[in-house]
């Protein structure tokens, strides 16, 4: 009896693993703006002090400055930083 507990306690386990803490969605299934909010909303109520402070330029510019910063920047959600880095770059568009 006490195998058949072991194999639920491990499919339990590797599912946790998989899903992320408590069933978290992954950065693939969050939109730009949620990912935001769940990465960046503990600090930033905001996105837009954050984007005011994105200099002018391309797109390719203001990746290159996003991801400098992003990188160096604390997230609550370092899976997020990627979905987050898009999204900043597609609303600084001016």
């Amino acid at each position: 009896m006490v195998r058949p507990m072991r194999r639920v306690l491990a499919v339990a386990l590797l599912s946790m693993i998989v899903r992320g803490p408590s069933g978290a969605e992954t950065a693939t299934s969050a939109t730009g703006a949620d990912a935001f909010t769940k990465g960046c909303g503990g600090c930033h109520s905001s996105e837009s002090a954050v984007l005011r402070r994105i200099p002018r330029g391309d797109d390719e510019g203001r990746r290159a400055w996003l991801q400098t910063f992003i990188t160096l920047h604390p997230c609550e959600r370092d899976d997020l930083k990627p979905v987050i880095l898009d999204y900043l770059v597609e609303r600084s568009r001016r």
